[in-house]
């Protein structure tokens, strides 16, 4: 039967070729816009080849698995293990590094690596799930047989097939010879029927679904990681606990209204971020810390690429703007989300085999048997995450950068915005035409962490006791 639809179409397809094709001008000409030259990015890429790094995605799954083991075990031996909850997520960056799309590819792999973090918490939060096993067999002995219809719609369909190559009849034969098909096979092809004489089948499906309040869970640490053959992958540790959702409520609802613990003094943030600068591009989401009064401070990281043609100076000025814009956006739903964060995750999986035997007879009885075993898969996820918050006072830029990517040479811009409660105390004070206090002198400039160009992770590494 197949062999038969083939030459039918094949027929068809040439005869109406036949009838319908035009002449083509060959005078007319066909043009394409050029497209700019992607960024130049072999140097980085023989740097990453020199720390035979082989496969990126596995490098950052490697380091965020045993960074997480040991954190594990650390709260473990302070028993805590039953209080503090650790996940990690990966995901590769999709374009090449010579893409202009790539800073941006890369920004959408943190949020992939993070959005999979997340999963992992909600399928430990609440997990419901069904499963259906079905098995069906089937087996006959008679064989497949015309009925009068189909013989007079054979008749009918032969005849209008002898009326289209009658029309162009020597084309037909030609184009038929040329695509290895015998006009003579084609006109004796005789007419088949097929029909299943044995089905054996199983398959197992399984649904599960989770949801949860994510509200709380934070950015602990990330990695990144260049392989030799120039692609990239980065992963993300994230922690999440009672103690810090707490926290998080506290700061929310103070308005500003906190004591400082002096026994837990930090760094003057924005001189960190100063000192700090080179490495921002390998930090995202929201983080707590503590200023050089003990304050408690939200910082929240993002960034975003620029597509620009980076020979175009005016493009490249133009579109950082509006990746600062992005950033900026970006850098806000990190607060929403560490406040108010709901998750829901569904997947369902199919997997089985099927085995069939199908007869195929033709009108001069002519019996073929063919037995197909094939194993089936069918996998389909998804996840949603919402977050909504109104309503914040004090949330201020802290730092803005522009930096050039040591792999991609590509431009990275970013944004880090901070919330200290001082800060939101100062911005209540101005709206109610109030006069603020005065504030005390900034601590010293802590020293800078370094990063190599194709393996790098977080320098601002959060305070475990506040989990």
């Amino acid at each position: 039967m197949n062999r038969r639809k083939q030459i039918v179409a094949s027929a068809i397809s040439f005869a109406l070729s036949a009838m319908l094709i035009q002449p083509v001008n060959a005078n007319t000409a066909t043009t394409t816009n050029a497209e700019p030259a992607p960024a130049q990015t072999q140097e980085a890429v023989i740097a990453a080849s020199k720390n035979e790094v082989q496969d990126a995605l596995r490098d950052v799954e490697k380091a965020a698995s045993r960074h997480v083991a040991k954190q594990r075990r650390k709260l473990q031996s302070q028993g805590r293990s039953n209080e503090v909850f650790i996940a990690y997520g990966k995901a590769l960056v999709s374009v090449s590094s010579t893409s202009p799309d790539w800073g941006d590819a890369r920004v959408i792999a943190y949020q992939e690596a993070q959005n999979k973090a997340r999963e992992n918490f909600l399928r430990q939060l609440y997990a419901q799930v069904s499963s259906d096993i079905i098995k069906e067999s089937f087996k006959t002995s008679a064989l497949p047989e015309f009925t009068p219809d189909e013989l007079q719609a054979q008749s009918s369909a032969e005849s209008l097939l002898n009326k289209v190559a009658a029309y162009s009849h020597a084309v037909l034969d030609s184009k038929l010879e040329e695509q290895g098909i015998d006009p003579a096979e084609y006109k004796a092809a005789p007419l088949e029927k097929r029909k299943t004489m044995l089905k054996q089948a199983f398959t197992k499906g399984v649904k599960t679904r989770s949801y949860g309040d994510l509200s709380g869970a934070m950015i602990t640490n990330t990695f990144e990681t260049t392989d030799v053959n120039g692609k990239t992958a980065v992963a993300v540790v994230m922690k999440t606990s009672v103690k810090m959702k707490n926290i998080l409520t506290e700061l929310r609802s103070s308005k500003g209204v906190i004591t400082p613990d002096e026994n837990r003094r930090g760094v003057n943030i924005e001189d960190y971020l100063e000192a700090n600068e080179p490495n921002l591009m390998y930090e995202y989401g929201l983080r707590l810390f503590r200023d050089e009064e003990g304050y408690p401070v939200l910082l929240s990281f993002s960034q975003a690429g620029n597509s620009c043609n980076p020979a175009d100076y005016e493009e490249c000025a133009d579109n950082r703007e509006f990746s600062y814009i992005e950033a900026y956006n970006d850098a806000m739903s990190h607060f929403a989300e560490a406040y108010n964060l709901n998750g829901f995750t569904e997947s369902n999986t199919n997997k089985g085999k099927q085995k069939v035997t199908v007869a195929r007879v033709n009108q001069s009885n002519e019996t073929l048997k063919e037995t197909v075993t094939t194993i089936l898969r069918e996998t389909k996820a998804m996840s949603k995450m919402q977050s909504e918050v109104k309503g914040l006072v004090g949330i201020y830029e802290a730092k803005k950068w522009s930096e050039t990517h040591p792999v991609s040479n590509r431009e990275i811009n970013g944004v880090v915005l901070a919330w200290h409660p001082k800060r939101e105390q100062a911005l209540r004070t101005f709206k109610a035409h109030k006069t603020p206090s005065a504030t005390k002198p900034a601590a010293a400039t802590p020293t800078q962490k370094n990063s190599s160009g194709n393996r790098a992770s977080s320098a601002f590494i959060m305070d475990d006791s506040d989990f």
